[in-house]
């Protein structure tokens, strides 16, 4: 992951965190961010993302 797209996915964590979001809100976000499909499921370009959420559960 490029440091520019590290910065950007670090400032909208910040920012929803202060909004306190819903769980729709939150994948709303991440969809358009193209992190995760409309669905909430992990799209193919965040292959690491997916192995870390894998080890987390």
């Amino acid at each position: 992951m490029k440091k520019e797209q590290t910065s950007l996915l670090l400032a909208l964590a910040e920012k929803l965190k202060r909004e306190q979001p819903s769980k729709e809100s939150a994948i709303e976000s991440l969809s358009a961010a193209g992190i995760v499909t409309k669905n909430g499921k992990l799209t193919k370009s965040f292959p690491n993302l997916k192995r870390v959420l894998a080890t987390a559960e």
